[in-house]
């Protein structure tokens, strides 16, 4: 016998027959150790839901079901109208549950019904963090997680999911401002030679004056270099300075014969007087 509430299967032929019978109470009993003996069954998790006398209980268990049996319309459709009619009718003091269905939803994948349940309860209470910070959790992108998270600090400042999500979450940083062309590319620009204008087309002569509105503003802009000195390398700045050398050549040749000239004088005038 015991062999038999191990048994999924036997657990579900049981509810079943106990549907028959109409004994609603056995039926749930026995759907519910089938989820307890397979939590994957998700039959035993519908069966378990149809069944409960609780609206939140069925609720929940219609969203596992319905996790596990994603192309289920039929689930899927009965699923959102439990979920619609539990949201329409919460009031403020139905905070806490919905913010557990919310979180039991998202644990198992259904992130759009998460989101559905856990905005409600958000906007029944705006100070509640544990909706703000679930709603968070299934945040559709890191900006809207980011102000989420920054609402729920602010409604309790204490909260340290709040504080580890905010530290989590990283926004792409600005896109780097554009390189600005160096001194060389913008004389390479300005010295290339401007290309010949093709003539206006009609089209193009209603939007000259614009155009040529813009290009003054443009040219205004652009920074002058008129003034500016060409760095000149070191090398340059010696052979500015050097003479070439044929110039250098004839000088030193001067030079000596100069010498000699002065020596020949210098030894004419030891001879006069000797």
């Amino acid at each position: 016998m015991s062999s038999n509430w191990d048994n999924p299967d036997e657990m579900l032929s049981r509810a079943q027959q106990a549907r028959t019978l109409d004994d609603q109470a056995l039926a749930y009993q026995m759907y519910a150790r089938a989820s307890e003996i397979n939590p994957q069954e998700a039959k035993a998790w519908q069966g378990r839901a149809e069944t409960a006398d609780s609206a939140d209980e069925a609720l929940i268990s219609y969203g596992y079901a319905a996790a596990l049996d994603s192309n289920n319309s039929s689930l899927a459709r009965t699923l959102d109208a439990a979920l619609a009619k539990r949201v329409q009718d919460a009031t403020k003091s139905d905070v806490p549950l919905l913010v557990a269905i919310g979180q039991e939803f998202a644990e198992v994948g259904l992130l759009e019904r998460a989101r559905a349940v856990l905005e409600r309860a958000s906007e029944l209470d705006a100070s509640s963090a544990d909706a703000l910070v679930w709603l968070a959790g299934v945040a559709s992108n890191d900006q809207a997680q980011l102000d989420l998270l920054n609402r729920a600090l602010a409604a309790n400042p204490r909260d340290p999911r709040a504080r580890a999500g905010i530290l989590s979450v990283k926004l792409p940083p600005p896109p780097p401002p554009p390189p600005q062309p160096s001194r060389t590319e913008r004389l390479a620009a300005l010295s290339q030679p401007a290309p010949p204008a093709a003539p206006p087309a009609a089209s193009e002569t209603a939007s000259e004056s614009t155009t040529l509105e813009r290009l003054r503003k443009l040219r205004a802009n652009v920074p002058s270099v008129a003034n500016e000195r060409i760095p000149v390398s070191p090398v340059d700045e010696l052979r500015a300075i050097q003479p070439p050398n044929d110039t250098r050549m004839r000088n030193i040749l001067v030079l000596l014969i100069g010498l000699v000239v002065l020596l020949a004088a210098a030894g004419f005038l030891l001879m006069q007087l000797q």
